[in-house]
């Protein structure tokens, strides 16, 4: 019981993550809607009056430290700012362009209040504020109510989730499922993989979430060879064990497969990438701290990954993941980056008309006919074609400056605390004694940061490149991971003294 109390703020936000990646992957509003407010009050509440305490602190100090974080820190304010900020648009609404046969000229509505933002449809708006306000101050929660063992506890846990539903994934496919949960939904026409029936809004899920097991699991299975205690060794049997040094390969191995199973080729290939990015980032580390015998076995391990990796991609694959595969090429990446189609064309004219404030959420899908060109019309998009497919070009669009500005601003109120604390920690570690000093692989600086972190980077980046060319930011499942991970990646930063 007492383990609970210790950890209510980790469970209420695990809690809100499941609700998100489990209710169809977050994109039901009508069922978050039921689930998502509650959660997020609660997430509130347990950082306030549970947050978690360090040994030398009663609770009621705890509450108190928290307070006084939480109103110093300008992510907070920013946050708040941002939620007024989607909340006047369901008061304000200007309604949809409007089609003149006569002059065969559109026209756009006014708001009742111009100097502030307004919104297409009030009911399409409101979704946001299932999305951002509970993901930001799920994170605000995690920042400053989490000791870093929370934040560990917390990231593991959303590796384990994604692990369990790469398996319900793989359940449905073997059953020939006809929709989720086994339920025929006709609305459903493209590939559905675990809970999400998009494939991309599945496919950056488990790539963000492969890569962050695949750190965990090295940090903790390279302790003492790489990493902040590199140079000491690798801790003896007696001082860990298999399970503890193991574990996070079930989860690693799991949302790889996952990330595949969605049949999503920007995950197929971000996934892909990031394992060889990672890989070769272990292959060089390990290799300057081992020894003959250890280089034969990195050889041999190498070499069964590489040959296992082709075999399950190309004679072991299933029909429809290779045609998937051979779709993948230098120009249709490009080809997809680059905008080829008339959404990131449609989205760039919308915000240049509606720079303050955007339109609205999902007010793009509304005025994307009065842009079309005669061209455009004859190739409209019927599936997905409500949203972008690029997620800075959309939220420029719908938020305009003003929103995107203060979106940018909760993103640095995450990010700028935690490249200081590694910037301090880079520096404190520099006068660290270590038993083997020379066996630190180079560059040591490098090194000796946790790998759990450099994961966390990987993972973050490769959905914001997903993004560049798809929607995985337009499901509230992805949102929360992602800016959760980014805050939770400090709690493998250890705390270091000047006197150490």
């Amino acid at each position: 019981m007492l383990f609970f109390v210790r950890n209510a703020v980790v469970l209420q936000i695990f809690l809100l993550t499941l609700a998100y990646a489990w209710i169809d992957g977050g994109t039901r509003p009508d069922f978050l809607l039921a689930a998502v407010p509650w959660l997020a009050a609660f997430v509130i509440e347990m950082m306030l009056v549970f947050p978690q305490a360090r040994s030398s602190e009663s609770l009621r100090e705890a509450r108190k430290r928290v307070w006084d974080s939480l109103t110093h820190d300008p992510m907070f304010y920013a946050t708040l700012l941002f939620t007024a900020y989607l909340i006047f648009p369901i008061f304000n609404v200007a309604g949809a362009p409007v089609f003149d046969p006569a002059t065969q000229t559109w026209s756009s509505p006014q708001p009742p209040i111009s100097w502030v933002p307004s919104c297409v449809r009030p009911d399409e708006h409101a979704v946001l504020l299932l999305w951002f306000p509970p993901v930001l101050f799920s994170a605000l929660a995690a920042k400053h109510a989490l000791l870093k063992r929370g934040k560990r506890i917390l990231l593991e846990c959303f590796c384990w989730n994604g692990a369990v539903l790469s398996i319900l994934g793989y359940w449905q496919l073997l059953t020939h499922a006809k929709g989720i949960y086994w339920v025929f939904v006709r609305d459903i026409n493209t590939h559905f993989f675990a809970t999400f029936g998009y494939p991309n809004f599945a496919g950056s899920f488990f790539t963000l979430l492969f890569v962050i097991s695949l750190g965990i699991w090295f940090g903790s299975f390279m302790d003492g060879v790489i990493g902040p205690r590199a140079g000491n060794g690798k801790r003896g049997k007696d001082e860990t064990t298999f399970w503890k040094s193991y574990r996070m390969l079930i989860p690693t191995v799991l949302n790889f497969l996952g990330a595949f199973g969605t049949l999503s080729r920007a995950a197929m290939l971000l996934s892909a990438v990031c394992l060889l990015a990672y890989g070769l980032y272990m292959v060089v580390g390990v290799w300057q701290a081992a020894s003959g015998v250890g280089k034969a076995k990195m050889g041999i391990a190498a070499v069964v990954v590489v040959f296992f990796g082709v075999l399950g991609s190309t004679i072991l694959a299933p029909k429809a993941l290779k045609a998937e595969l051979d779709t993948i090429t230098v120009a249709a990446v490009l080809d997809r980056v680059s905008g080829a189609g008339y959404h990131n064309r449609i989205a760039s004219e919308i915000f240049a008309d509606h720079k303050q404030f955007g339109v609205g959420g999902w007010g793009y899908v509304h005025y994307q006919r009065k842009y079309m060109t005669p061209e455009d019309k004859k190739h409209i998009q019927t599936i997905g074609g409500a949203n972008v497919h690029n997620d800075t070009l959309q939220f420029l669009a719908e938020f305009g400056l003003i929103g995107f500005a203060l979106l940018v601003l909760c993103l640095l109120g995450i990010l700028v605390p935690v490249f200081i604390e590694l910037v301090n920690f880079s520096r404190k570690i520099k006068n660290l004694p270590a038993a083997g000093v020379s066996q630190i692989p180079k560059p040591t600086w490098f090194y000796r940061l946790p790998p759990e972190v450099i994961a966390v980077f990987l993972g973050c980046t490769a959905n914001i490149i997903h993004s560049l060319g798809d929607c995985p930011f337009r499901t509230p499942a992805n949102q929360i991971i992602w800016f959760c991970a980014l805050v939770c990646m400090t709690g493998y930063i250890p705390k270091l003294r000047h006197s150490s």
